[in-house]
């Protein structure tokens, strides 16, 4: 008959997954509020357009030339992209939340379709610029966005910069990397994250813990050409959008057959506005093969160009602001000098 010992008994055990949880516990931050959207918080900049409020700010003078800047994701918020508004000393410079993402309204994914993300850039190009036809500044997901909206609208649109669109069409999205088992890093991420939702993160609305959840979980999502060191610069965000999220790669992920259906090149033999596309050269992921592929959506008319920011990965905005900046500003003056 063996011998129950203290080492295997049921107390040790207990005691072992006790200091093992409270250890896992003591690596999280403490008790976080996010934070509250236009709906929660009158006092933050917004718009009410579409039936919805978006978050949207907006600098320079109003007489100026309009500049949209739209940020990635789908989910993320513009916070990052923040440093375009370098710009206002020649535009005025528009930022917003999608909606479901950021500070701005959250509605359930199933109200959420490309479409919709385009009515509403519609709406505020229509509330900012309504005589002439505004510069777009896209940056992964939001460059995907700028080119649909130039396909439908292409005479509302002068000029757009198009950083690493992930894809435009099924050829190109066929040039994007596949995925492979994580590493014990990011499953731990995902573990403390996960941990986090229920035990840290508080909020007034109920996609709250969610948001929380994915804010986490997006750095462990980026890949070694995210940076040249491989590793992300400190981005700056409000709160994620997982409606925004759940509608559009949350679908692809559990539906790849309808991710395959997305056309955001549709249109753009009608733009003829011109275009430049920024790539990090560290980005080998989707690198210049890759974008190349997309510049051959747009009518022949729009000279689509090509312009390596040197040292700089998927955030070229975040890691090499200056060069990447002064890219934009050369293009939107006539002056780009892309190859």
């Amino acid at each position: 008959m063996p011998v129950m010992t203290m080492k295997n008994s049921p107390y040790t055990r207990w005691v072992s997954r006790t200091i093992a949880c409270l250890l896992a516990l003591s690596v999280l931050p403490a008790l976080a509020e996010v934070p509250r959207t236009v709906v929660d918080d009158p006092t933050l900049p917004q718009l009410a357009l579409n039936g919805h409020r978006l978050h949207v700010e907006a600098f320079g003078n109003t007489d100026a030339p309009v500049v949209v800047v739209l940020h990635g994701g789908p989910g993320a918020d513009y916070r990052y992209l923040l440093g375009l508004s370098a710009l206002a000393d020649q535009y005025r410079v528009v930022f917003y939340d999608q909606l479901g993402s950021g500070l701005s309204e959250r509605v359930p994914a199933s109200q959420i379709t490309v479409d919709s993300f385009v009515a509403d850039l519609d709406a505020v190009i229509q509330h900012f610029s309504p005589k002439r036809p505004v510069h777009i500044v896209g940056h992964s997901w939001g460059a995907m966005l700028a080119s649909a909206y130039a396909g439908a609208h292409p005479d509302k649109v002068d000029r757009m910069v198009l950083a690493e669109p992930g894809f435009l069409d099924a050829d190109t999205l066929s040039g994007l990397p596949s995925g492979g088992w994580p590493g014990w890093r990011v499953v731990a991420g995902f573990a403390k994250a996960w941990l986090g939702k229920w035990w840290i993160a508080t909020g007034g609305d109920p996609y709250a813990r969610d948001d929380w959840f994915l804010l986490q979980i997006l750095p462990l999502t980026q890949g070694q050409d995210a940076l040249c060191k491989g590793q992300l610069p400190p981005l700056q965000a409000w709160r994620f959008g997982s409606p925004a999220f759940e509608a559009t790669l949350g679908r692809m992920m559990q539906d790849p057959e309808w991710g395959k259906g997305l056309n955001f090149a549709q249109g753009l033999d009608r733009y003829t506005g011109r275009v430049l596309f920024l790539r990090g050269a560290c980005n080998q992921a989707q690198g210049e093969s890759v974008q190349r592929r997309m510049m051959a959506k747009f009518n022949s008319s729009s000279d689509a160009q090509l312009l390596t920011i040197a040292q700089a990965g998927h955030f070229m905005f975040n890691d090499q602001p200056t060069a990447s900046i002064a890219a934009v500003r050369s293009f939107l003056q006539g002056q780009a000098s892309a190859r």
